[in-house]
């Protein structure tokens, strides 16, 4: 439930990128969360429980968002020869760290949770803390895909050849 906020980013940077696809989009946007699947079945992360917190400073650190941000941008201006896709790309990767760190620590949803490591170990923790607040998290998930989706719709509306009615 809590990687719901960023398909709605994706969503919203239709605005910014008409010419990109809405599906590379939301997968950039949610990049990260594919990184922790795939070190989450490799065992090397782990899933957050009411129980325990999680460990996932490969994928959902700080410092590993600016990693992934940088290598997502550089990969796609490598194939795309285009700054301005790349700087797209690169920034809707970040904006999942960014969002992480307004929401975490996400005890709403996860009451042993300690907030976003800095760095590759628990000890140093970063975060607002505003999915703290079950209400504020259900309004911020749901809310920022609502938002997202309209302001995708209102640009496919745009992007629309107009027909002529006869």
């Amino acid at each position: 439930m809590p990687a719901m906020a960023h398909i709605g980013v994706g969503l919203a940077a239709k605005r910014i990128a008409p010419k990109i696809n809405v599906g590379w989009l939301i997968l950039a946007s949610e990049f990260i969360e594919v990184i922790f699947m795939i070190l989450w079945a490799m065992g090397i992360e782990t899933i957050p429980t009411d129980a325990t917190g999680s460990y996932s400073p490969y994928s959902h650190s700080l410092v590993m968002g600016v990693f992934w941000s940088v290598l997502a941008g550089g990969f796609v201006l490598w194939i795309s020869k285009s700054q301005r896709t790349a700087l797209i790309i690169g920034g809707l990767v970040f904006s999942h760290t960014f969002l992480d760190i307004i929401a975490s620590p996400k005890i709403a949803f996860y009451a042993a949770d300690t907030g976003m490591p800095l760095f590759f170990d628990r000890a140093q923790t970063i975060g607002l803390g505003l999915w703290r607040f079950e209400t504020v998290a259900y309004i911020g998930e749901y809310g920022f895909v609502l938002l997202g989706l309209l302001i995708y719709l209102n640009e496919r509306r745009k992007l629309k050849p107009s027909v002529p009615v006869p």
